[in-house]
């Protein structure tokens, strides 16, 4: 008799436990997220430079990126750009952002000074074609020589 109570006893302690960590568990698992899921790719682009005058001129649709500017095939999910630009030298590198306008021409698309403040709105579909040097937009000198710029793509800004 005190086995038969002893052997009931430790199955209803087994069944308890294993109710409690099934509870524990549904408790635990997480909530779906609502809206749409953020879908983004990174882009790195090389430049050397000089990056003005003539070699610039010869880029305005897309061509050698090592010449000064190039071009980024945009996709569906690609509606808006940051980037961040590092030059050799430390100092700061003007990039300027153009699209396809749909005729084959360029379309100022927004630009910055060594990093993106704020996400760039994308056309989807329209290449992106990419200037780098001139000064940048508060006047702050930008010479830059070699160095990468990383574009983050996304459909979230």
């Amino acid at each position: 008799m005190k086995r038969t109570l002893l052997i009931a006893v430790l199955i209803l302690g087994l069944m308890a436990s294993m109710l409690t960590t099934a509870e524990a568990a549904k408790k635990k698992k997480k909530k779906k997220k609502k809206g749409p899921q953020r879908i983004e790719r990174t882009v790195e682009f090389e430049y050397t430079c000089p990056c003005t005058g003539v070699l610039q001129l010869g880029t305005l649709t897309g061509g050698d990126p090592n010449l000064g500017g190039g071009a980024i095939t945009v996709g569906a999910d690609d509606l808006f750009l940051k980037g961040v630009a590092a030059d050799v030298t430390g100092l700061d590198v003007a990039v300027s952002i153009n699209q396809d306008d749909g005729t084959g021409a360029n379309k100022a698309t927004g630009e910055f000074c060594t990093e993106t403040e704020d996400a760039i709105a994308l056309d989807p579909g329209m290449e992106i074609r990419v200037f780098i040097g001139g000064p940048c937009a508060d006047l702050t000198p930008s010479a830059p020589v070699t160095g990468t710029i990383t574009f983050t793509l996304s459909n979230l800004p």
